[in-house]
């Protein structure tokens, strides 16, 4: 058999998704002609594929070196290195492809990505931009521009530039989301959970529409919804292979600075990140706090710590409920916790300090009164606790000028509530 017969068969398995019977025969033309750059690239995608990255690099390499203006190669080993977090080299090999082809609109779709990923929108528009110059019906540039102007807090431009990746391609279920998300920041609550339920029709495997979803099921009091959708995220989460719920590569950026939702957009193939994974622990845990299973929401919590331990929220939460419980002790523990990630909360102090007083040390809890209210002067509840505190040391005079500050200023906060409602 003739290598370009062979070399044909080989691109047909790998079309037909038969990819390691098509590595073989990559092999076997290679050995025939190990100089036909156009095998050591087909190769190389199969391999790429195949999850075998390191090994698609060296592919991509071996064909460059073969054949230095072999555009689609940079554009592969470009998307590789972007998608391990390389995104010098990333830049590097758009740029090289650009230099060939100045007018491929992969490449600057291409670059136009790591610059979104590494946070800087402004470049990243700008490539998408020129992008869609030369591919207008480009959708998936439409829906990366949508998620920088989303980031960049432009929610009409977001949602317009999804709308069109839509109009381009209907089963984008990532631009559904997307402008999910958008809808959300706008207060659209109800069109944000028709285009989560859109994005999860199309991909019922859309861990992160589950979790916005129920996040907006919950706010708007559907109590039975939330809690399905997040047993829903738990379910896939744990029939996900491990890398793909983890943070991102060693030194990568973030990807997206954190959402109203608490969810992230990823912009490559939809995975679970740590963070995402430890906010639908959080959320749940408060929907179970307020249906009064304590119990649930501490272990809630307890998950959601393990896998983002720099939390001071949850920390907070999690000692907010030991505390109603009676367990002093952990809650101060989870408190110090608090404290620790965020020292400037006033909320962690005054709840630490409940916890102080409950345990009969009135000097610690006055501390922490005292030091909330230097950080929240309009703090109420810290008023009243330590009016509580002070009524107990005796000391009436102090006692009742906390009383009196707190009942001033539930008056100002009720008269303000008024005034924000008839406006």
């Amino acid at each position: 058999m003739q290598w370009k017969t062979i070399l044909n068969e080989a691109i047909d398995r790998a079309r037909r998704g038969e990819l390691d019977q098509a590595v073989v025969l990559f092999d076997q033309v290679l050995k025939l002609e190990p100089e036909y750059s156009k095998a050591h690239y087909n190769r190389a995608c199969a391999l790429g594929d195949l999850g075998r990255t390191q090994e698609a690099l060296t592919g991509f390499t071996d064909a460059l070196n073969l054949n230095p203006d072999y555009v689609n190669a940079y554009l592969n080993r470009g998307n590789l290195h972007r998608k391990m977090g390389d995104y010098v080299a990333a830049m590097a090999d758009f740029e090289a492809a650009l230099q060939i082809e100045p007018t491929s609109a992969k490449a600057y779709g291409g670059r136009g990505l790591a610059y979104l990923i590494q946070a800087s929108y402004t470049a990243a528009i700008r490539d998408f931009e020129q992008a869609i110059a030369y591919s207008p019906k480009f959708a998936k540039v439409y829906l990366w521009r949508g998620c920088a102007y989303l980031q960049l807090e432009d929610y009409h431009q977001a949602i317009a530039d999804f709308d069109t990746a839509l109009t381009y391609k209907p089963t984008l279920s990532d631009a559904f989301h997307s402008r999910g998300l958008a809808h959300m920041h706008l207060g659209n609550f109800y069109q944000a959970i028709a285009d989560m339920n859109q994005a999860i029709e199309l991909n019922p495997q859309f861990v992160e529409a589950y979790g916005n979803r129920g996040l907006l099921r919950h706010k708007l009091g559907d109590t039975d919804g939330a809690v399905a959708d997040y047993q829903q995220v738990m379910r896939l989460t744990a029939e996900l292979p491990q890398q793909a719920v983890s943070a991102r590569p060693s030194g990568a950026a973030a990807t997206a600075p954190p959402t109203m939702s608490g969810m992230t957009q990823t912009y490559e193939k939809t995975m679970t990140s740590a963070p995402q994974l430890a906010e639908i622990y959080n959320s749940r845990g408060k929907l179970r706090a307020e249906l009064g299973d304590a119990n649930g929401a501490i272990a809630d919590y307890t998950k959601a710590l393990s896998i983002e331990p720099k939390r001071s929220g949850i920390y907070n939460n999690r000692g907010i409920l030991r505390l109603q419980a009676g367990q002093f002790e952990s809650a101060i523990q989870d408190f110090d916790q608090a404290l620790q990630r965020d020292p400037k909360s006033a909320e962690a102090y005054n709840n630490r300090g409940n916890a102080y007083f409950q345990l009969g040390d009135a000097k610690a809890a006055l501390a922490d009164f005292t030091q909330a209210l230097q950080l929240d002067p309009n703090l109420t509840e810290a008023y009243i606790s330590r009016a509580q505190a002070r009524a107990a040391a005796d000391d009436a005079e102090g006692a009742l000028h906390d009383y009196q500050r707190a009942l001033r200023l539930r008056e100002q906060q009720g008269v303000q509530s008024l005034t924000s409602r008839s406006a």
